[in-house]
């Protein structure tokens, strides 16, 4: 029997990949997952561990799991290559459980970004996004470019440290956009962070950009008449280029929330104005 990735994954009807690629304006192929870390655990202990692991994961990916001693961050680093690379499978063409999962590593580049490597590479492989909080795992993977996937669960320690990632006139903004701020300043707060973490994760430098770089510039959302999710956050995002010249580059992240979560994600072809 084969592992059930559908009894693991969130659903997510308000905020489908295509309604990502709508925010995003993103043309190309995209998918992701969204992995209940606790069925998927209650999952894992109905099989045999080493055949589910030799069915998903590669020979690396093994040698690299059997480093890790502590039960939460096995479980996290499982939940999240299975997540990924159920979205990566999407991509190519193969979802479910008939995906080239074993033929897959994901490894992390020298600045520790992970990346799809195949055995026997025959085609481009989609560029691939990790992250989770809490009990959930989220990945996202694009046939073009570059993608970034943050997911974070909504806690008041985003309010203490706001100075770090929220300047003034962003705060503005989420408080004219969402009605029920200051009186729940956690959410609202927590959508920024993770934006802002999914564009990091897109920058493709070796210095990440920080957080108050990253100027959130409006929010706007799908259903006209109220402020439900999802959204779309405009940034703005000042640099320099290889040769000294400044570029100002519009970026865009679709975001929602999932119960106690927020959730990122964005895409590179839509971050260069």
């Amino acid at each position: 029997m084969d592992f059930p990735f559908q009894a693991c994954l969130v659903p997510a009807e308000n905020f489908s990949a295509p309604r990502v690629g709508e925010l995003l304006k993103y043309q190309h192929s995209m998918a992701y997952s969204l992995l209940d870390l606790k069925r998927f655990e209650a999952e894992m202990q109905k099989f045999a561990e080493e055949k589910i692991l030799a069915r998903y994961l590669s020979g690396p990916e093994q040698v690299y799991l059997q480093k890790l001693t502590l039960e939460k961050r096995k479980r996290e680093w499982l939940g999240g290559r299975f997540a990924a690379k159920h979205a990566a499978a999407g991509v190519l063409g193969q979802p479910g459980n008939n995906g080239p999962y074993p033929g897959l590593s994901i490894m992390p580049d020298e600045n520790g970004r992970p990346f799809l490597a195949a055995a026997t590479k025959k085609e481009a492989l989609p560029d691939i996004s990790i992250s989770h909080s809490g009990d959930l795992a989220a990945a996202m993977a694009v046939s073009r470019g570059l993608c970034g996937i943050d997911i974070q669960k909504i806690t008041d320690r985003v309010v203490k440290v706001r100075n770090r990632f929220c300047s003034p006139n962003e705060e503005h903004i989420i408080q004219s956009f969402f009605k029920t701020f200051p009186a729940d300043q956690s959410s609202a707060l927590t959508k920024l962070w993770a934006a802002k973490e999914a564009l990091r994760k897109v920058a493709a430098i070796d210095a990440l950009p920080g957080f108050l770089e990253l100027e959130l510039t409006g929010i706007t959302t799908a259903s006209p008449h109220t402020a439900a999710p999802p959204y779309q956050f405009t940034f703005l995002w000042k640099h320099m280029d290889m040769h000294g010249s400044q570029l100002d580059e519009k970026c865009c992240v679709a975001v929602s929330h999932f119960a106690d979560y927020a959730l990122a994600l964005t895409a590179r072809d839509d971050t260069v104005a």
